[in-house]
């Protein structure tokens, strides 16, 4: 009896989850949808019935409507192939990417699967050692030692962590072996100083540019996507909770005109900076060439994000990586899913050459 009540509560237990996520993702969507139709975008009726018709058709269930009908409010028309968010974290993501989208959540896989002048990590602590981007387990003396060449203040990221939280400055002067073991698992990285071009936003969080990449069946890493992702004044990080979004042209670097809230307000300007038009992220082409080389040498997740920061020196350097979302890249720039011949798709389309 006891043998077969497990497969029943791991049943009840996935049916109470996937329910979980199918309601969060709904009111995400519902809540941006009332957050631009209050901002002057709302959408036709005849929209909302394209998109009611379309999750049905292409997703299999009108759940997924709201994030159709969100992509058209933000992009001011509707596009044939968005993929709704709702149906890439229910049904696709889980088959594109799988086990492989956890990967990311432990910062020591860093220099096990990557070599590249990208990674700025100087440290990681796991399972109660401390392990040099070499791979190499040292003691606490010398690890304090190599934190202090790295600067009066420094970074820790913790793993598991995400939305930007588990992220705070350490002062250097004030660690010694009992506060390093303190940390849990994570990674020290050096406190960057952005490109003048990204260091006008009105926040001291370091502006981030995000590039996805993804694979089709066969062939090499395509880009499909990048944006700048900036913090609010005050914030020492940016946090995905209150941050401003905006498309960047991964051919140029151009800004778009307009960006969002992450509660999908939307901003032709940060705060203090004056509008994005006319401006560019300096070095876009290295972080794209840098994310396409990357994602070579880890063809596992088919779908992950990059997040790099552009620093004084023009120099790109990676801050982390993920399986991410796609409701933001689909609404300013997208479809950018099609072509790729992934599973679970209702709408077949021919893998890219």
């Amino acid at each position: 009896m006891r043998a077969g009540l497990k497969p029943v509560a791991k049943a009840a237990i996935a049916s109470l989850t996937l329910n979980e996520l199918r309601w969060r993702k709904r009111r995400e969507a519902e809540a941006g949808l009332r957050v631009l139709a209050a901002n002057g975008r709302k959408i036709s009726e005849a929209a909302r019935r394209r998109a009611r018709e379309e999750a049905k058709q292409k997703f299999g269930h009108e759940r997924h409507a709201p994030w159709l009908m969100l992509y058209a409010a933000a992009r001011g028309d509707y596009l044939e192939g968005w993929l709704p968010e709702s149906f890439y974290a229910e049904n696709l993501m889980p088959q594109v990417n799988g086990i492989a989208h956890h990967l990311s959540r432990v910062q020591a896989t860093n220099p096990v699967f990557f070599d590249s002048p990208a990674i700025c990590d100087l440290l990681y602590l796991i399972n109660g050692r401390i392990l040099t981007p070499q791979k190499a387990a040292i003691e606490p003396s010398a690890a304090l030692e190599r934190l202090r060449a790295g600067g009066e203040t420094l970074v820790f990221k913790a793993d598991h962590s995400a939305f930007g939280k588990g992220v705070r400055s350490v002062v250097v002067k004030d660690l010694d072996a009992a506060t390093l073991y303190g940390f849990g698992n994570g990674v020290f990285q050096p406190l960057l100083r952005p490109h003048p071009e990204l260091a006008r936003f009105g926040s001291p969080a370091l502006a981030t540019l995000r590039v996805a990449t993804v694979l089709a069946q066969t062939g090499a890493p395509l880009i499909r996507s990048s944006y700048l992702k900036i913090g609010q004044p005050g914030q020492a990080h940016v946090l995905a909770r209150d941050q401003l979004r905006v498309a960047v042209a991964p051919e140029s670097g151009e800004l778009a005109a307009e960006g969002f809230h992450a509660d999908w307000r939307p901003a032709t300007g940060a705060q203090g900076a004056g509008p994005f038009a006319g401006h560019r992220v300096p070095a876009i082409s290295e972080a794209v060439q840098t994310a396409l080389n990357l994602h070579r040498q880890l063809p596992l997740a088919r779908f992950i994000c990059w997040d790099f920061a552009i620093d004084e020196a023009e120099r790109v350097r990676l801050l982390e990586w993920e399986g991410g979302v796609v409701s933001f890249a689909e609404a300013t720039q997208g479809p950018c899913f099609q072509g790729l011949g992934w599973p679970g798709l209702a709408w077949k389309v021919t893998p890219a050459p």
